[in-house]
């Protein structure tokens, strides 16, 4: 059957239920997926047409959408940031770009500044106006950075994730710094991943068109596929999460709390911060704001004001001519490892601290390690520092292939003294989409292994095989 036409194998394998194609693939080696914003750079089927940005591009896709458009979307503390801190008048905020890791590193830097400060005397009264200017900013930030992935990827499913999982064998594991949720969307899709089990940690409970304890369904074949997310989702949300003004350190409104909670879908409104919810969001997007967490998931000791205290809560009446509506719950934000120097992994430690480990653990057993679309910025220290650890380790078993444009820049900032420790390094100076494409040129090879190794795949090709001659020739005698 080594004749059979390319075309012909490729089509049985595109072809093949996703169940068959794992079954086939059980005994391949695992690999370790390590994507970053340039593997999601590619998707822009939402209605305004803005790909999932880069960190040069971030404030261009905010200008782009909704996100600096709408009442609904709380943005004031940046534009006034901008205005005060970097002589940006808000009618020219369209006009102006920096890197997000740049913009939030120095941020966090003058936060860092006055925090040092406070720890040994009081703010004077220009240093706390300073602290609340940054502070604002950065807890703005952290709802703007999930507003503008939900709201560029709330278009079509499809997407490259989709044209690599068939050609991903059960036992690969994908790790990612990406906050979006396209990945998880093509895993979803695929039938063979649950967001249950599939991240690497536990929810107390999901939002999907109810609130419940587990997302009802299963998937339809085994595989050990996870989804690490080391950076968090803006699907994995908490109590809301902020630089606290009275110590400028970043807290939660509950203390101490480690539960997360996930969001994947409601059609219908949810509560949200003073009713602001809008419908038209795929999963697993949500507009600005996202929903409230129930109440009943806490103990009233957490969720009351504490001895001696009230809560209080005004909104000037711009959103609407009316009273805004009435919401219940505990104001949530999403789980994001800010682009800064000094990532706040602390904040999310039980989370966080989980899903490093089982990165490592991904890693150290991989036998091949793809790096797609992530360039290991100056603000990543850590993964970096990762995996180093890996090729020291045991890099003479590793296949390493690092995809980016420039590749050969991130090749050196991984260090030769490193990479030279890998069994075989390839260098692919090409876009995420280009290296799916020439993946899928190798389906005619993966199609022909699988009818040598078993039976029943052979007899299928050869009936499809059969077919397609049959066709043709009666076609030729018409």
């Amino acid at each position: 059957m080594s004749d059979l036409p390319e075309k012909l194998l490729g089509f049985c394998w595109m072809n093949l239920p996703p169940y068959a194609r794992i079954r086939i693939m059980e005994r391949e080696p695992g690999t370790a997926w390590i994507f970053g914003a340039g593997a999601s750079h590619h998707y822009d089927l939402n209605k305004f047409a803005v790909p999932v940005p880069l960190a040069n591009g971030f404030f261009d896709a905010f200008n782009s959408l909704p996100s600096s458009q709408e009442l609904n979307t709380h943005v004031g503390p940046l534009i006034s940031f901008l205005e005060h801190y970097r002589g940006v008048h808000p009618l020219h905020v369209n006009e102006w770009n920096e890197n997000i890791e740049d913009f939030m590193t120095s941020i966090e830097a003058e936060i860092e500044k006055l925090r040092a400060i406070l720890n040994k005397r009081p703010l004077t009264a220009d240093e706390y106006l300073n602290a609340w200017s940054f502070g604002t900013a950065f807890n703005n930030m952290n709802f703007i950075f999930a507003n503008v992935l939900n709201e560029t990827l709330n278009g079509a499913s499809t997407s490259l994730y989709h044209d690599l999982l068939p050609l991903c064998s059960p036992n690969d594991s994908f790790i990612t710094f990406n906050w979006d949720a396209l990945l998880d969307r093509a895993l979803m899709d695929s039938g063979g991943w649950s967001p249950n089990d599939g991240y690497g940690v536990e929810f107390t409970a999901s939002l999907d068109s109810t609130w419940v304890s587990r997302m009802p369904g299963e998937r339809q074949f085994p595989t050990k596929w996870k989804l690490l997310k080391l950076h968090g989702s803006t699907n994995w949300l908490v109590p809301y999460v902020g630089v606290h003004f009275q110590t400028l350190e970043y807290q939660s409104i509950v203390p101490n709390s480690d539960r997360l909670f996930l969001y994947w879908h409601c059609s219908l409104p949810y509560s949200t911060h003073k009713g602001r919810w809008r419908g038209g969001y795929v999963p697993p997007s949500y507009c600005y704001y996202p929903p409230n967490i129930p109440a009943e998931y806490f103990n009233e000791r957490e969720i009351s004001a504490g001895p001696g205290r009230v809560f209080l809560r005004t909104t000037p009446r711009i959103n609407s001519p009316f009273p805004e509506l009435e919401e219940t719950g505990v104001p949530s934000s999403p789980v994001l490892i800010t682009p800064v120097k000094q990532k706040k992994y602390d904040t999310y430690k039980t989370t966080i601290g989980s899903l490093w480990k089982q990165a490592e653990e991904a890693l150290i057993t991989a036998n091949r390690i793809v790096v797609a679309g992530y360039s290991f910025p100056p603000t990543d220290i850590r993964p970096l520092e990762l995996l180093r650890s890996i090729l020291d380790k045991r890099g003479n078993e590793i296949d390493l292939e690092i995809v980016a444009p420039h590749v050969a820049d991130i090749a050196e900032r991984i260090g030769a003294s490193h990479l030279e420790k890998a069994m075989h390094v390839s260098l692919h100076d090409m876009k995420f989409e280009e290296y799916v494409f020439r993946l899928q040129e190798k389906v005619p090879e993966l199609m022909k292994k699988a009818m040598d190794e078993n039976e029943d795949v052979r007899k299928w090709v050869q009936m499809l095989s059969a077919l397609n001659q049959r066709a043709s020739s009666q076609d030729g005698s018409e």
